[in-house]
């Protein structure tokens, strides 16, 4: 077999096989295409919806990770006529990599602003302190990412190479960790919603019964659970190397990272926070609602003083 180098420039034939490239297989066109498709279809219904309903930091996230997703699947077409070649390599690398956590970031854009549906008293700390906490730990996340997935496919030797390749590893699993405790804390905040249902705040009452705010919340379960899939398949799949059968196997990569982060995509284009809060997602309050203001404990003083 000949070198790497000189099979970029020849692409793939009898002295350059496909399972000698970086990742053991040319890339199947048809599905690499489809996937293009859809995530240029949410792309544009983002873009659409953010317009429509205002959510403009929602929908900056939810761009971002569309756009990063169709550039990495470009990479993946032009890599089925050549997987040698090094530069479509490293955009399908870095940008397939990083981008759910984009649409992580759209997610923890969420959670405060459900609080608030709900009920001030129900959440521990300020709501936008979840936000803050969650997007910051994404960024760090998308940071280690990037620069792993770069410095992996650009290197020259194995150390540069294994390097980039934890580097990736640990932003994945920053992801992972992150997803985790977000879960918990959404649990926490469901079991505590059920367990004191006098609670809730009454302005919200016909929000939270209305279809399209309940319809958006088993998107956003659906969101969260397809998203913390993928990471997960990618943290088993990047942890025991970069030469290993479940990095090399597309059948596993369509499955458990193309088809997991469409899903999510879809989701929130089926049920858009704009739809679900009902055009109201810019006009919540829930970054300088302090606990001690809240609905519940405002009522409490005026019955008293009755």
């Amino acid at each position: 077999m000949m070198s790497l180098t000189t099979c970029a420039n020849i692409g793939v034939g009898p002295d350059c096989p496909a399972d000698g490239s970086p990742l053991g297989y040319a890339p199947n066109l048809a599905a690499s295409i489809a996937f293009l498709s859809l995530f240029a279809v949410s792309l544009i219904a983002h873009v659409v919806w953010g317009i429509r309903y205002r959510t403009w930091t929602f929908m900056v996230c939810m761009v971002l990770g569309s756009m990063t997703e169709v550039i990495g699947y470009v990479g993946r077409v032009f890599m089925h006529k050549n997987p040698y070649n090094l530069s479509t390599f490293l955009v399908q690398v870095v940008c397939l990599t990083t981008a759910p956590a984009f649409y992580s970031a759209a997610l923890y854009l969420c959670l405060g602003r459900i609080i608030m549906i709900f009920g001030r008293d129900f959440s521990r700390i300020a709501p936008i302190r979840y936000s803050q906490f969650f997007i910051f730990c994404d960024w760090v996340s998308l940071s280690l990412q990037g620069a792993g997935g770069g410095l992996a496919s650009s290197s020259t030797t194995d150390s540069t190479m294994n390097l980039g390749n934890r580097l990736m590893l640990v932003g994945l699993i920053t992801q992972v960790v992150t997803m985790f405790i977000f879960g918990c804390m959404c649990a926490d905040l469901a079991i505590r919603i059920r367990r004191y249902p006098e609670r809730k705040n009454p302005k919200y009452k016909l929000m939270r019964s209305s279809m399209p705010f309940r319809g958006f919340l088993i998107m956003a379960l659906v969101f969260g659970l397809s998203i913390f899939i993928r990471c997960v398949y990618r943290v088993a799949e990047l942890g025991p190397g970069w030469d290993n059968p479940l990095m090399r196997n597309e059948t596993l990569f369509i499955i458990l990272e193309s088809c997991m982060v469409t899903i999510a995509s879809i989701a929130f284009c089926i049920f858009h926070p704009g739809f679900g809060f009902q055009r109201n997602f810019d006009k919540i309050e829930y970054s300088t609602v302090p606990r001690e203001t809240s609905w519940s404990e405002t009522n409490n003083e005026m019955f008293a003083a009755n």
